[in-house]
């Protein structure tokens, strides 16, 4: 789920991949729920790493652009 963040270029923002996160983590949401239904605790711990996945890659996402806005203020 790794996806690249761009400043003021094309590509994905990081409005883009949010929504895309989200999008993800909903769905994962949605699958550990069949899964509770069927006692699959495996199928529900595999939901749940993609999860935690998708929320590592927002948080390393924001610092990204954190970084990258520091950067364009410091040089203007």
């Amino acid at each position: 789920m790794v996806r690249d963040i761009t400043l003021k270029q094309k590509g994905a923002s990081f409005s883009d991949a949010f929504t895309e996160y989200l999008a993800d983590i909903t769905l994962e949401v949605e699958a550990i729920k069949l899964r509770s239904l069927r006692n699959d605790i495996g199928g529900i711990n595999e939901h749940l790493a993609r999860i935690e996945n998708a929320l590592w890659d927002i948080t390393n996402a924001k610092l990204a652009l954190a970084e990258k806005i520091n950067r364009t203020s410091n040089q203007g």
